[in-house]
């Protein structure tokens, strides 16, 4: 579709008819939360939840928590209760969670998707939408989407334009935009001649940068993936201590077994810095505790060139 995932849930809810208030109450008493669909939410920063609590205990729940009804069908082809239905949490996950633990009300609306891959599009489309992403939660996003079209297939004709309806947001389907220049035959003749645009030029124009960081966002993406929840949303977050192209060369790689093995390898050395840096800290916190007890306790010009000695060899320790 040549429109974007949020004006297409527009559309999608303003058609749905919505549910009452019996309904209502036994979809929110039934509500499902899939983490192939929860790890497209950034992660809220400590202070940023905080605030978003606060916030939710003094002025209530005000944006309607967002939810797809499918059957187990659709999202599980092996079920054997295929038509049974599913209340699948979509945008809200974290005011969803604040609501439980503090027993506060919140308002519903229910959408419908064709399957789950339009869902994780339009989840890609709505994040990439927010203004206070960081870096690398950009980077994730934007490699998703190119994974997500690339895994979806986007086709193009003869003239080069997209067939698919998984057409990045804000496609402009006009032929111009998707072709070469003219070339002028010797017999007066032109032959239009076109240059089929790649899925990574095609992102790259819409988020305005380059193919190639396109390209190494959806390897980041790939590797990130691959890593332990609790490390992921540190990267995200920009708080761990990740080499960003570590990231990116484990999603460079195609055997999944091997990216995990590399994955794992890395990690172990990440641990071992993490626990290094720790000791040093500890060590260091020490020395300056036993520095400011010491100036406390002076008395005499020896102390003072004691003092003197203590802070020169305290200032060579944190100089590693």
């Amino acid at each position: 579709m040549g429109k974007n995932f949020m004006s297409a849930m527009i559309e999608t809810k303003a058609s749905t008819p919505q549910p009452t208030y019996s309904q209502t109450e036994r979809v929110k008493k039934n509500i499902t939360i899939l983490e192939s669909i929860k790890k497209f939410i950034p992660p809220l920063l400590p202070e940023e939840k905080k605030q978003l609590e606060q916030n939710i205990l003094e002025f209530g729940c005000k944006d309607p928590i967002i939810i797809w009804e499918t059957n187990k069908g659709v999202i599980d082809a092996t079920s054997q209760d295929s038509e049974e239905l599913l209340y699948i949490l979509i945008d809200g996950h974290n005011r969803y969670e604040i609501c439980q633990k503090f027993k506060v009300d919140f308002k519903i609306s229910v959408v419908e998707f064709e399957n789950l891959d339009k869902v994780h599009d339009f989840m890609i489309d709505h994040q990439l939408g927010r203004r206070n992403l960081s870096p690398e939660q950009m980077s994730y996003l934007r490699g998703l989407k190119y994974n997500s079209l690339k895994k979806n297939n986007v086709q193009r004709d003869k003239s080069g334009k997209f067939q698919s309806e998984n057409l990045p947001s804000g496609q402009n389907d006009q032929p111009e935009n998707l072709t070469g220049s003219s070339v002028q035959l010797p017999d007066g003749q032109n032959d239009h001649s076109v240059r089929k645009i790649s899925l990574s030029e095609k992102l790259a124009e819409q988020f305005n940068v380059g193919e190639k960081t396109i390209r190494r966002d959806a390897d980041f993406a790939r590797g990130l993936d691959l890593l332990p929840t609790d490390l992921k949303n540190k990267v995200l977050q920009g708080k761990a201590n990740f080499n960003k192209t570590d990231i990116i060369e484990i999603g460079k790689l195609k055997d999944e077994k091997r990216a995990e093995e590399v994955a794992k390898d890395i990690l172990n050395k990440v641990d071992k810095e993490e626990k290094l840096t720790e000791k040093r800290e500890n060590s260091t916190n020490k020395t300056k505790e036993k520095i400011i007890s010491f100036a406390k306790s002076m008395n005499t010009i020896d102390d003072c060139d004691k003092l003197i000695k203590m802070i020169i060899e305290y200032k060579k320790t944190i100089q590693y």
